[in-house]
């Protein structure tokens, strides 16, 4: 299976959530990682996300956070 990582450590919210948005639908067939910088940041992409889609989350370094989108909540699971 292809694994695909968007790493968004570089941007602030808005602009975290609506890159995340498109690399989720743009991503579909794949195994999915969003990095992300900042404690507030990681909270708030993580429920949005939380409410779709099954999800794993690991503290990578210092600020810098790991979402692995498992699989839909709503329809078949994501490969």
């Amino acid at each position: 299976m292809k694994k695909k990582v968007l790493d968004v450590t570089d941007q602030r919210c808005p602009l975290t959530f609506l890159k995340a948005k498109e690399f989720l639908k743009s991503n579909l067939n794949c195994e999915k990682k969003i990095l992300i910088k900042g404690i507030d940041d990681f909270k708030k992409l993580k429920n949005s996300i939380g409410r779709n889609f099954h999800i794993e989350t690991n503290k990578r370094e210092d600020s810098i956070y790991e979402i692995i989108v498992k699989k839909s909540k709503f329809s078949s699971p994501l490969k």
